[in-house]
């Protein structure tokens, strides 16, 4: 267990579903196994890179988005 302590030390939550398990922690938010022994240290580093790289995703698309608008004067109102 001490080779999971990075990724579990601030708790953990695993869910039996009808396909396998749900696996809850901070640093992989969601995600699926089939089987209680994928749980790795290799497993857990996957999930933590697929979860930056939805962060880095979502923040390109915001700043598109909110970028968009400020060129466009939506907010001016705000800074005045």
């Amino acid at each position: 267990m001490n080779e999971l302590k990075e990724w579990i030390e601030d708790g953990i939550t695993i869910r039996k579903t009808n396909t396998g398990y749900n696996v809850f922690t901070i640093p992989t938010q969601h995600f699926d196994v089939s089987e209680l022994a994928e749980l790795t240290p290799d497993k857990f580093r996957e999930m933590v890179e697929r979860q930056n790289h939805f962060r880095e995703l979502e923040a390109e698309l915001l700043s598109k988005s909110f970028g968009a608008k400020v060129e466009a004067g939506l907010f001016k109102d705000l800074f005045e």
